[in-house]
């Protein structure tokens, strides 16, 4: 776990701040993904799991605030099973290569949609974000049960959203100059350098 130092306080905004800003760019172009665990994946191949949490948490409490819906914050174990993943996931140094990353990211996106759907389908009968609520209304226009309709649109764009995410993070992490990575050993580990 890193220690509490002024970089990690500066860190853990900056990535929320990246949760919110791409959360609310994929929601107003009714993307099939949802780009709002960006941070939490940065700071988790960064400064590990504590950090990563704790960017989920503020993350989506600041979104459920922002958006003035209190429903939203029912998504949390999401944001926090996408925190204690990604951790796990640089530890075991999947950011090396872009192959990993994918396969990784895939598998983010499957445990992502497992976390999600019931909540999706139970609190919001199936319409959330724009992009996945119209791929449940396909499916379910091509005759998919409601509740396979919204696992399936969950998972589609789950998988997607988490193989971009740990694409991008993965960019991210291998473009750090080596004194800014110097400053976070963990992203060494991520990069499987050590």
């Amino acid at each position: 776990m890193a220690a509490v130092s002024p970089r990690l306080l500066a860190l853990i905004p900056l990535a929320v701040g990246i949760n919110l800003a791409m959360g609310k760019f994929a929601a107003a172009t009714s993307l099939p993904l949802f780009l709002d665990t960006a941070g939490t994946v940065l700071v988790a191949a960064l400064a590990g799991p504590a950090a990563a949490l704790l960017t989920g948490v503020v993350s989506q409490t600041t979104f459920t605030v922002l958006d003035g819906r209190l429903m939203w914050l029912a998504f949390l174990p999401v944001q926090l099973g996408v925190a204690l993943y990604a951790s796990w996931a640089a530890w075991r140094g999947l950011f090396a290569s872009v192959p990993r990353a994918l396969l990784s990211g895939a598998g983010l996106g499957v445990l992502a949609a497992t976390l999600s759907w019931p909540i999706s389908l139970l609190l919001f009968g199936g319409v959330t974000a724009g992009g996945v609520t119209i791929v449940t209304t396909l499916l379910t226009a091509l005759g998919v049960p409601l509740t396979w309709a919204v696992y399936g649109a969950s998972l589609s764009a789950d998988v997607l959203d988490k193989v971009v995410t740990f694409a991008l993070v993965h960019a991210v992490l291998i473009s750090l100059p080596g004194r800014m990575a110097a400053r976070f050993p963990a992203a060494a580990r991520a990069l499987g350098r050590t």
